[in-house]
């Protein structure tokens, strides 16, 4: 299907970014202390259509663009993506006999490479630097660093989700048009909504990972403590029990996409303290102790946290059975996996140092992701040991060492994410280890760093955690509960 841009005017890029990084605000708005709010694009100022069209190749017209160009290595943070050398000017296209604009064309009549128009540019930056960084942590392969915004260039809805995942973190923190997103999501809805009934584009990949980035807007738009209103968790569920009904198997983007779509699910699932949705019986799921790669150690623990998340939040026929299980997976996974799971140093912070937290380094993204997944499961697990004297004289000690049990789990998860920076996502299960166990933490200055781990991720990340943060202040007497 052919690919259309419609051309955005050269007004609303200037709405986008003030030479400031914010958007230019008028004299009136300059005295306000809220950050201006950018009119919507009218209807001929659309995201990529399915549409027949080759204006894009034909769009010359010079707009200036102030935007800056990311750092070449995957930043780790948005403030870092958003430094230093600037982008040009302006966009053409490929002059005429220059060997850049070589390549095979066959079955390709209408691409989008190369971009004409800067704030295309911006966006598909953003997500090549920084957003891809969330979702490749169990995937040595990359797929949706390298193999999404390959397929992106002949798929329309895919390019959109990518744009609309881009524009909608940037604006969190009021670095681009508010309205932009829902410009691009609207679009990948036109074309999601209609695929329910039709059996061929529930084997698509490329819709499928177009699916798993939209359902992070969604992720974005729900605190740790709130609503889930699972606008997309239908769509995952959809494209992979079609799967499930297949005899072949998956193709490597569609596991890649699992993998995300189940960590995905574990936070949501969490955050609105309901039981898993993602079905967790497809053939591919391996769940053994035999020898393996580091990306399958990890999906492996992952699945066990989808299954305490489900223990925890669901309904279990024989809640003593199904706990002796989950405790006994996670003996037998910290004892049969490789020595490239231990970490590569470890610091115990000492009485005159200001750190609360050990430092925990690890090898690969992959250790760091299963590591902080294992923390939590264990810590929810210990949350919910039914084993405790309910009364009698060893009842107190028994809770003590439980509790002293579950502050050292929540440790080292926030050691491991805060000395792992560049492993993003391990900051919000940190989060949720934050939220579920917090309480019990005493100490102030312990209680001081949990609280930082929160500010930190909804300040560097753009993720939500105002909610946890008052539910922590509460829990501790910081703040009253009218």
């Amino acid at each position: 299907m052919p690919v259309h841009f419609v051309d955005e005017t050269q007004e609303l890029e200037a709405l986008y970014w003030s030479e400031h990084g914010s958007p230019p605000l008028s004299s009136a708005e300059t005295r306000r202390p809220d950050p201006p709010v950018v009119e919507q694009a009218s209807d001929d100022l659309a995201p990529i259509t399915d549409e027949s069209s080759r204006d894009y190749r034909e769009a010359q017209s010079a707009i200036p663009s102030p935007f800056s160009q990311p750092t070449f290595t995957p930043a780790a943070s948005w403030k870092e993506a958003r430094t230093a050398i600037p982008l040009p000017s302006t966009y053409s296209a490929i002059p005429a006999g220059s060997t850049l604009g070589l390549a095979n064309f066959e079955h390709h009549h209408d691409i989008v490479f190369p971009f004409t128009q800067p704030h295309e540019v911006r966006l598909m930056k953003y997500y090549l630097e920084y957003m891809c960084t969330w979702f490749d942590l169990c995937d040595a392969r990359r797929h949706f660093a390298i193999v999404v915004p390959r397929r992106a260039i002949t798929c329309p809805t895919l390019l959109n989700a990518i744009f609309a995942l881009s524009s909608r973190h940037l604006s969190l923190n009021g670095q681009y048009d508010p309205y932009a997103s829902d410009r691009y999501h609207q679009e990948c809805l036109k074309h999601l909504t209609a695929i329910s009934n039709d059996s061929s584009a529930l084997t698509n990949d490329d819709l499928l990972a177009a699916t798993i980035l939209l359902r992070t807007l969604e992720e974005l738009d729900v605190p740790l403590i709130g609503t889930d209103h699972e606008g997309h968790l239908l769509g995952i569920q959809l494209f992979m029990n079609t799967q499930n009904a297949s005899s072949t198997p998956p193709s490597p983007l569609r596991q890649a996409s699992f993998w995300v779509g189940l960590r995905q699910e574990i936070t949501m699932a969490f955050a609105t303290q309901r039981p898993i949705k993602v079905k967790l019986n497809h053939l591919f799921i391996d769940r053994a102790f035999s020898p393996a790669d580091d990306d399958c150690w990890a999906n492996r623990i992952v699945v066990h946290c989808a299954e305490v998340v489900q223990f925890c939040f669901g309904e279990v026929m024989d809640r003593k059975s199904e706990y002796k299980r989950l405790v006994e997976y996670d003996f037998n996974w910290l004892r049969a996996r490789p020595l490239s799971w231990l970490p590569i140093a470890y610091s115990e912070p000492g009485p005159s140092s200001s750190m609360v937290f050990p430092q925990i380094f690890y090898i690969n993204h992959a250790v760091v992701i299963g590591n902080v997944h294992a923390a939590l499961a264990r810590a929810l697990l210990m949350c919910h040991d039914e084993s405790i004297p309910k009364i009698g004289p060893g009842r107190i000690m028994a809770r003590k060492k439980l509790d002293d049990d579950i502050r050292m789990q929540i440790r080292e998860l926030c050691g491991a994410a805060l000395s792992n920076k560049s492993t993003i996502p391990a900051m919000i299960t940190a989060c949720m280890g934050v939220t579920a166990c917090g309480d019990r933490f005493a100490d102030h200055a312990e209680q001081r760093a949990l609280l930082d781990i929160l500010v930190k991720t909804d300040v560097e990340h753009s993720w939500p955690t105002a909610s946890a943060q008052s539910h922590l202040k509460r829990a501790w007497g910081w703040e009253d509960d009218s």
